[in-house]
């Protein structure tokens, strides 16, 4: 990884996620007594049960992909192979759509504007990240590899 994604990551998940995230919920608003909670679907204990276990599942798939990711290439080799399995059916980055789908969630359970924000740099980034890694993957397997999008099935 290069040296400055270091602190590009750093700052994306610290400074966005951690502080800004951080300051915006833990304000009076989102007390339990708040407008802004009660009578509203964040308030529906069915809601937040599903949308815990969406955010469970994306979060735990996630984990999966980058598990495959990490057995792609066997120690001491300069070899990759084409990713399949979980996930990789569809889309060249799975790790990405899954975690996109995991903040989406925090969106939606929060509807806070940090979580607007921090949503929308991510997909961003990572939009951009996931072309080029299916662009290289391309690249690098020809007719091999399998026709899939890049990160949203069916659509990207």
């Amino acid at each position: 990884m290069p040296l400055m994604n270091i602190f590009k990551n750093s700052g994306h998940y610290h400074i966005i996620s951690g502080v800004l995230l951080a300051f915006d919920i833990y304000r009076p608003k989102y007390a339990a007594t708040s407008p802004f909670i009660v009578d509203t679907y964040r308030n529906n204990q069915d809601f937040l049960y599903v949308a815990a276990g969406i955010w469970a599942f994306a979060e735990l798939s996630n984990f999966h992909t980058h598990m495959t990711l990490r057995s792609l290439r066997p120690p001491g080799t300069r070899t990759r192979a084409i990713p399949y399995g979980y996930g990789f059916s569809l889309v060249s980055c799975p790790n990405y759509f899954f975690e996109i789908m995991g903040w989406t969630v925090v969106v939606l359970m929060t509807n806070s504007i940090a979580a607007w924000i921090f949503l929308a740099f991510s997909v961003y980034i990572m939009t951009i990240w996931a072309l080029k890694k299916h662009r290289n993957y391309k690249k690098e397997f020809g007719k091999e590899y399998p026709k899939r999008r890049a990160l949203f099935p069916f659509i990207l």
